[in-house]
């Protein structure tokens, strides 16, 4: 039963991130954001359930990652655990304009450009 959860979580990310694809090719720049945040959302929730058949309540993309990084630790996987730590790092300023756009295509009353 968890295989196709796992399998359907993914497919639906991928599927996400298609519409994120061709949102963007039309000029739709908020909705490519937005689809493209809900594709790594549950992109990585695939993962963490695929790993630890555990759930995550929660909803930022930083904050899910550091779930899955400090399951990874508890785990000994130290390595990897701390590649996401850093990728986070790395790209704090992008992960926070697609947790923004999460709300801000939905709500939001201004433009994004390309």
């Amino acid at each position: 039963m968890s295989g196709k959860r796992v399998e359907r979580l993914k497919r639906r990310a991928l599927r996400l991130l298609e519409d994120a694809r061709a949102d963007f090719e039309q000029g739709f720049y908020d909705l490519s954001c937005f689809h493209s945040e809900q594709a790594l959302q549950l992109f990585v929730q695939a993962i963490v359930f695929e790993l630890f058949a555990k759930e995550y309540a929660g909803h930022g993309l930083r904050e899910l990652l550091g779930y899955l990084s400090k399951l990874l630790r508890e785990s000994d996987y130290n390595e990897l655990a701390e590649r996401i730590d850093e990728h986070i790092r790395n790209n704090r300023s992008l992960l926070v304009d697609l947790e923004n756009s999460y709300i801000d295509a939905r709500y939001g009353d201004f433009e994004y450009d390309k």
